[in-house]
C-alpha cells in the first residue's frame, strides 16, 4: 500500500473518543504529551533526554466488556515504559487471561519510579539515575503472583541510551525521520508459539532469556511498543507512513497510539490482506490470508529534551 492510501486511512481511523468499552480503565492514557515535533524545552545536553509518552489499548471485539488481555505502564520518572499480553489460553481453565499481564505491567511501573527515586542521586540529578529495563523486568515478574503468563517489553532511557528487555512477540521500533532505524526481533518458540513469562505453573520460560537490546536515540525520534495485535496486523514501512502523518497533523501521542491502534484494527477485518502474519504463517507451512483479530496496545514516545523548570 502506497504511503498516500496509509495516510488517507490514518485520517479515517482517529475518532474523537475511545470506541473501546469503558471496562477498560486507562484505555487511552498519557504522561505529558505535547506534540510529537515540540522539544518541550530549550535544548539542553543529551545525556538528561526523557519520553513523552501515550498509550492506547483496544481489546479484541469480543473482549471488549472485560478490557481485553493486553496491557501497558508508562513510568512516572518518563523513562521507562513497557507493554505486555496476557495468554488466550488461560481463560480454557477459568483464569482471566490478562490479570497477569496488568499484574506484570503495574509491578513494571512501580519498580521503576522506586528505581528512579530510592537512589542517593535521584533527588539532585533525577535523569542521571541509570534505569535497567532487564532489572525492572526480573523484579515485576518476581512481584506477580497471580496465575497466568504474557509476553513482555521494557524499555528504559538512560541518557540517550535506549535499553530494551523483551519476550516473545510483543516489540519495539524506533523511528528517525520517518525512517524505520530499529525494530525488535519476534522471539518464537514456534509459528504463533511466542516466548512468554508466567506462574509457577505455566511451564512458561525466565525473564532472562529476554532478548536485550541498546539503541542510541535523539530529539526527535519516536519509539512504538506493541503487542503483537499491531505487529502481526502492520508492516514496519505502514507504522511509519501512519505516524508520518500524525505528526503532519501535530498530534499528541497519545492520540497517535489511537490513531495507530485503529488503523491496526483495520487491517486485522480484512481478510484479504497479505498481513505480517500471514506472510509467517506461510513461511511456517500453513496457507492463511487476511489480518489476525486480537488485543492491539500501542505506547508511543517522542524522545525530547526535559523542560526548564
Amino acid at each position: 500500500m502506497s504511503c498516500l492510501a496509509d495516510e488517507a486511512l490514518a485520517a479515517s481511523y482517529s475518532p474523537e473518543e475511545p470506541t473501546v468499552s469503558t471496562a477498560s480503565v486507562g484505555t487511552i492514557a498519557a504522561v505529558a504529551t505535547p506534540s510529537a515535533n515540540d522539544t518541550n524545552g530549550k535544548p539542553s545536553s543529551s545525556a538528561g533526554l526523557v519520553l513523552s509518552s501515550g498509550a492506547f489499548v483496544l481489546p479484541h471485539p469480543d473482549k471488549m466488556q472485560k478490557g481485553g488481555e493486553d496491557w501497558y505502564f508508562i513510568a512516572n520518572s518518563r523513562r521507562a515504559v513497557g507493554v505486555a499480553d496476557g495468554v488466550g489460553g488461560w481463560s480454557e481453565v477459568g483464569v482471566d487471561a490478562g490479570a497477569y499481564a496488568r499484574q506484570l505491567m503495574g509491578n513494571a511501573s512501580e519498580v521503576a519510579d522506586e528505581l528512579a527515586s530510592t537512589s542517593a542521586a535521584a533527588a539532585e540529578r533525577p535523569l542521571e539515575v541509570e534505569l535497567s529495563a532487564q532489572e525492572i523486568l526480573e523484579r515485576a515478574y518476581n512481584l506477580t503472583l497471580v496465575r497466568g503468563s504474557s509476553t513482555a517489553c521494557v524499555a528504559t532511557l538512560n541518557g540517550d541510551l535506549l535499553t530494551v528487555s523483551n519476550v516473545g512477540d510483543s516489540g519495539l521500533l524506533v523511528l528517525r525521520g520517518g525512517k524505520v532505524a530499529f525494530h525488535t526481533p519476534q522471539q518464537q518458540h514456534g509459528f504463533n508459539f511466542p516466548y512468554q513469562i508466567g506462574s509457577a505453573d505455566s511451564m512458561s520460560d525466565h525473564p532472562s532469556a529476554a532478548q536485550r537490546f541498546e539503541v542510541t536515540v535523539q530529539p526527535g525520534d519516536l519509539v512504538v511498543l506493541g503487542t503483537d495485535g499491531l505487529w502481526d496486523n502492520c508492516f514496519d514501512e505502514e507504522v511509519a507512513s501512519v505516524l508520518k502523518y500524525c505528526g503532519e497533523q501535530r498530534m499528541e501521542v497519545a492520540k497517535m497510539a489511537q490513531v495507530l491502534a485503529h488503523y491496526a484494527r483495520h487491517r486485522a477485518s480484512d481478510s484479504k490482506f497479505a498481513s505480517p502474519f500471514a506472510y509467517a504463517a506461510f513461511q511456517a507451512g500453513y496457507a492463511y490470508m487476511g489480518g489476525k483479530m486480537d488485543d492491539i496496545t500501542v505506547v508511543i514516545c517522542a524522545v525530547q529534551q526535559p523542560a526548564k523548570m
